[in-house]
């Protein structure tokens, strides 16, 4: 029997999202050899009943995983902030786990209408500087004067998806953006950072969202990561705002400025450098401070921000208007149960996951 209708893509996505080598699959397959699944992932050979299930069970994906049509991002479609020190295997392993979340995503979306109100801009070719791009998006998002209270709620009204995974270290993995099939804007973040970082790289990510939807692989990547962080830096800081709190800095008053702007000591003292409120020197004494300290990594002063809530609602439509029950959620996102309890904790539909409520930390 011939599995005619299997996604061959979906083969590839799984081997590497697993950490498999075409090499090492291959040598827990007993159906077939290394030559022919290389073949079957190309598309140059048809996948068994025997060979489907074999994937299935060494791979850890239902066999209906396989036969889903979503198209796989080629790896230059995602921009994402990483670390390049990664390994080629991790990189895959990250891709591979953030394409599939998006196509979990496009599938939810099938039945459920989001608007998106966002304002894509070229700024080249309008010759705009990414700094005063930034000024313009918070005038079209109607924010007022000072610092971005509740930056998820803002952009979550405007139909961004927002989303923490849990992605460990190794991976070196800050955040992603992509769109939909539906064109949906999607922000995915590493839940274990802290939160200052991660409203930066939320507003990192949206920066990339709105200048660079059209981004061609062959583009400078360096500069286009500047412009994002340009843009992140004016969005969440303006300068006309921000430049009077930067004079004179103490650790208490830096900590002070933290938790009232919702970014991080490094990203206050970046930007009270890039203003001409620090000499260089003094830059400098204050990154071995940090260092010192151990603050790159775990800064003190941290704050609470608001949890993602789009994603949660999604799903709730599923379980209470569209009337699913979880295991008809998890067949339709071709996932088992305990990886989507890893993937979407979520609180608000703990109760139709079998979840705890997890609890609120933050650290002093």
């Amino acid at each position: 029997m011939l599995m005619k209708s299997i996604n061959v893509e979906r083969i590839k996505l799984a081997r590497e999202s697993r950490g498999y080598s075409q090499s090492a699959l291959a040598k827990n397959l007993n159906s077939i050899s290394q030559s022919m699944l290389s073949k079957i992932e190309k598309g140059f050979a048809d996948c068994s009943a025997e060979t489907l299930s074999e994937f299935s069970n060494v791979l850890n994906y239902p066999e209906s995983f396989f036969l889903k049509k979503h198209q796989a991002y080629q790896i230059k479609e995602f921009y994402y902030r990483k670390n390049l020190s990664t390994t080629v295997t991790k990189n895959k392993i990250l891709e591979a786990k953030i394409n599939i979340i998006s196509s979990h995503i496009s599938e939810l979306l099938d039945s459920v209408e989001i608007d998106v109100d966002l304002p894509y801009t070229n700024i080249n070719k309008l010759e705009l500087t990414p700094e005063r791009f930034a000024e313009q998006v918070r005038g079209y998002f109607k924010i007022p004067k000072g610092p971005i209270k509740n930056l998820i709620n803002c952009l979550e009204k405007r139909g961004v998806i927002i989303h923490f995974v849990d992605f460990d270290e190794t991976y070196k993995f800050s955040g992603i953006n992509f769109h939909t099939k539906e064109g949906v804007p999607v922000i995915l973040i590493n839940s274990n950072h802290s939160n200052s970082r991660k409203i930066f790289t939320i507003a990192h990510e949206l920066g990339h969202l709105l200048m660079h939807e059209n981004f061609i692989v062959s583009d400078n990547m360096k500069s286009i990561e500047e412009e994002a962080n340009s843009f992140a830096s004016n969005f969440l800081m303006p300068r006309g705002d921000i430049k009077p709190d930067l004079y004179n800095l103490t650790e208490s008053k830096l900590g002070s400025l933290k938790r009232y702007w919702k970014v991080s000591m490094q990203a206050l003292l970046y930007r009270a450098k890039y203003l001409g409120c620090l000499s260089a020197p003094q830059y400098r004494r204050w990154i071995t401070k940090i260092n010192y300290h151990g603050w790159r990594k775990k800064e003190p002063f941290e704050f609470l921000i608001e949890e993602p809530e789009l994603l949660s609602k999604v799903l709730l439509l599923h379980f209470e208007d569209l009337q699913y029950e979880k295991n008809e959620i998890f067949e339709m996102l071709a996932i088992s149960e305990s990886e989507f309890k890893e993937i979407y904790s979520l609180d608000k539909i703990a109760k139709y996951t079998g979840e705890r409520v997890r609890k609120i930390k933050v650290s002093i």
